[in-house]
């Protein structure tokens, strides 16, 4: 059993990871990690319906992947916090997959993006949850006691909290936990870490709670 060392000091950093807002894709492409693809007129709205959510948490910063979806909403959630600074972190990026740029039409329904690997450059599901954790590991870190914002995409806030829960990581796994557009994640990280200390993880389905009418309708594509 793991004991804090006595007189040291302890602190729990929240951080709250946001997936994105809906994307601008009328061709219905696997965008992925590819470059340009901002939010919809749509996505923008849900991206302040969120910003509104957020407006009196004290964020120390925003962090966000490099990834346009994700800078715009950093930006607008930013809008209600005009002092922090924005700051990119590939660490948040969309999953490396060899399907980007693929139409939707071309992407067998149901397909497993990880097992088997399309090609040897693709990530698996354990490669992203490391990832993320690590980072999320230096934030503790940089940011020990404070509240911080990440803004990333829908696979890797999956896998990064099916790891803290102790769950499989499998894509039955985080598809069965899978954040919606504009959720809020949030993760609260107790340092120095203990074997009795996990991360505890808290998630809210903000579109749904606060503004039903905003949400994405099914079947339009979002990835």
């Amino acid at each position: 059993m793991s004991h804090t060392p006595e007189g040291s000091a302890t602190a729990t950093t929240q951080v709250l990871l946001v997936r994105h807002a809906e994307v601008e894709n009328p061709d219905g492409i696997f965008y992925g990690r590819l470059p340009g693809f901002g939010l919809s007129a749509l996505g923008r709205k849900q991206a302040q319906a969120l910003a509104g959510t957020l407006a009196d948490e004290p964020l120390a910063t925003v962090y966000h992947s490099p990834l346009l979806r994700a800078e715009q909403t950093a930006e607008i959630l930013a809008g209600r916090h005009p002092k922090l600074e924005l700051r990119p972190a590939d660490a948040l990026l969309e999953v490396r997959s060899s399907w980007m740029g693929a139409p939707f039409a071309e992407v067998p329904i149901g397909v497993n993006l990880y097992d088997p690997p399309r090609s040897e450059s693709d990530e698996t599901i354990p490669d992203v949850a490391e990832r993320m954790t690590a980072f999320l590991a230096e934030l503790t870190e940089r940011h020990a006691g404070q509240t911080v914002c990440c803004v990333s995409h829908g696979d890797p806030i999956a896998a990064a909290t099916a790891r803290y829960r102790g769950d499989p990581l499998t894509l039955v796994t985080i598809r069965w936990r899978f954040p919606s557009l504009c959720s809020v994640t949030r993760v609260r990280i107790s340092t120095p870490v203990t074997d009795a200390a996990r991360p505890e993880v808290e998630y809210r389905d903000v579109l749904t709670e606060v503004a039903p009418a905003l949400r994405t309708p099914r079947g339009v594509s979002r990835r």
